[in-house]
C-alpha cells in the first residue's frame, strides 16, 4: 500500500510509524511519501521518498494523511483530491466552521476520516457500549502544560501557541468535545467561555469551558494550556454512584461504592489508525467523518450543531 503525508511533524511522523508498523506486521509492502514545504526540511523517517513539488509526486495513493497546521488542511484537502481516495485527516479537520458546503460535498463519495483517538480509548470505548448508570451531569477536564508538550521545541513558536494558525485550547484539545457529541450526542444548547490569563508567551487562547445542555443532562467541559500537573478526566454524576474515569491511569473509580475497575493500556492511535486502514479496504464510512467533524468544530467555536 501506498500513502502520502502532507505534514510531518511529531503528529505525522507518529501516524506514518503506525502504518508501516500494523502494515509490516501483516506481512504486506508499505511505502510512504512525504510531501515537505521546503527542502530544507530534508528527508525524513520513516517516509522512503521526500518530494518538494507537486508534479512530482506519484499518485495514485491508498490514502492521503494531512497533519500540517489546521490553516491549511482546506486547501490541502482540495489540492489532493484527485490523488487518492482515502484521507485521515488530523483534528480538528478545518481552522473554521464556516466551510461552504459546496467545497467538501465531492469527499461525501470518498473515505474520509478526522482524528479523533479518544474515541478507541478502552474507557470511551466502554461507556459508549455501555454507561454506568443514568448520567445526570458530566464533567470533562484535559490539563496540561503547553511548554512541555513538544520537547526540544519552542512552544512559542509552534501552531498551538499562535492563533493564526488555527492555535488555541479550543480546536488544539478539541478531542475532548469530540467524545463529549461521542457519548451523548449534540447538545441541545451550548455555551463557551475562553480566554489567556497566564504568563505563556501565546497569542491564542490558554482556557475554554463549556456548558453542553442536553433533554436529560448537563456536561461541562474544561480545557486548558497551563495545568502544570497533566490530568485527563471524565466525572460521571449517576443516580446511584459517582464516577471518576482517570483517562492517563486507565481507571475508574466509583466513589460511594468505593470500587475501582483498571483497564490494559491501549496504543489507541495505534487502533485508530488500525480502524482507518480497514476503512480503506472495505470502502466504509468513517464514524467521524468531514460533514461530522464539522458539527464538532461549530460547538468547539461557541455555535450550534445543525
Amino acid at each position: 500500500m501506498k500513502f502520502c503525508f502532507f505534514g510531518m511533524g511529531s503528529i505525522g511522523t507518529r501516524h506514518a510509524e503506525n502504518v508501516k508498523t500494523l502494515l509490516e506486521h501483516q506481512g504486506e509492502h508499505v511505502e510512504i511519501h512525504a510531501f515537505r514545504s521546503s527542502f530544507n526540511a530534508g528527508n525524513v523517517i520513516p517516509a522512503e521518498k521526500s518530494f518538494f513539488s507537486w508534479e512530482e509526486l506519484e499518485p495514485p495513493y491508498d490514502a492521503i494523511f494531512i497533519s500540517n497546521p489546521t490553516s491549511f488542511h482546506l486547501e490541502t484537502l482540495l489540492m489532493t483530491a484527485s490523488l487518492g481516495r482515502a484521507f485521515f485527516v488530523e483534528k480538528p479537520s478545518f481552522h473554521t466552521a464556516a466551510i461552504p458546503a459546496g467545497l467538501i460535498a465531492p469527499f461525501s463519495e470518498k473515505i474520509t476520516h478526522v482524528a479523533c483517538p479518544m474515541r478507541f480509548h478502552p474507557i470511551i470505548k466502554t461507556l459508549k457500549e455501555q454507561m454506568p448508570g443514568r448520567v445526570l451531569a458530566a464533567r470533562i477536564l484535559c490539563s496540561s502544560y503547553l511548554p512541555d508538550w513538544r520537547k526540544g521545541r519552542d512552544y512559542r513558536k509552534t501552531y498551538s501557541a499562535r492563533r493564526d494558525l488555527g492555535g488555541g485550547v479550543a480546536l488544539d484539545l478539541i478531542h475532548e468535545l469530540d467524545y463529549a457529541r461521542h457519548l451523548f450526542g449534540d447538545p441541545v444548547k451550548s455555551v463557551k467561555i475562553t480566554g489567556t490569563f497566564s504568563s505563556l508567551e501565546i497569542t491564542s487562547d490558554d482556557v475554554a469551558a463549556y456548558i453542553l445542555s442536553y433533554c436529560d443532562r448537563l456536561v461541562e467541559v474544561h480545557l486548558d494550556y497551563f495545568g502544570r500537573k497533566k490530568r485527563r478526566e471524565l466525572e460521571l454524576f449517576c443516580e446511584e454512584d459517582t464516577f471518576v474515569c482517570d483517562l492517563l491511569d486507565n481507571t475508574i473509580v466509583a466513589l460511594a461504592s468505593n470500587k475501582t475497575t483498571s483497564f490494559p493500556q491501549v496504543d489507541f492511535h495505534r487502533e485508530e489508525i488500525r480502524y482507518f486502514i480497514n476503512l480503506t479496504r472495505s470502502g466504509g464510512q468513517s464514524f467521524n467523518s468531514l460533514e461530522d467533524s464539522v458539527q464538532t468544530l461549530r460547538i468547539a467555536e461557541g455555535g450550534e450543531t445543525r
